[in-house]
């Protein structure tokens, strides 16, 4: 594949991950996405921080995207058909404003 999409399990009300959620005392807080759009992880464990968990989804989009073997066909695809260049431009335009808000929100909260 050329992409990948790493998600983050969403507790969403009257699911079974909610109620255990709210039985085991995981969340965090309540909000699924942040105000920018991004996805982050309301849920904590008791081995497991929902900061350890944002960082393991942004490391899998580093060591996919972030390869040569993974860059040449993107970038031949775009090569090859304007509508996906088109595309592919939107998906890493929106990609680097997900490691941006990423860092952002991992300095104000270190600070």
């Amino acid at each position: 594949p050329h992409t990948i999409q790493v998600s983050i399990a969403s507790p969403y009300p009257g699911t079974e991950l909610y109620q255990q959620a709210l039985d085991n005392g995981w969340f965090t807080n309540k909000n699924l996405v942040a105000t920018s759009g991004i996805q982050m992880s309301t849920l904590q464990y008791p081995n497991l921080s929902a900061a350890e968990i944002e960082d393991a989804v942004e490391q899998m989009y580093r060591r996919f995207y972030f390869r040569p073997g993974a860059i040449i066909p993107i970038v031949k695809e775009m090569l090859g058909d304007p509508q996906m260049l088109v595309r592919r431009l939107r998906e890493g335009k929106e990609f680097m404003a997900y490691l941006n808000e990423r860092h952002n929100r991992t300095l104000v909260s270190a600070s």
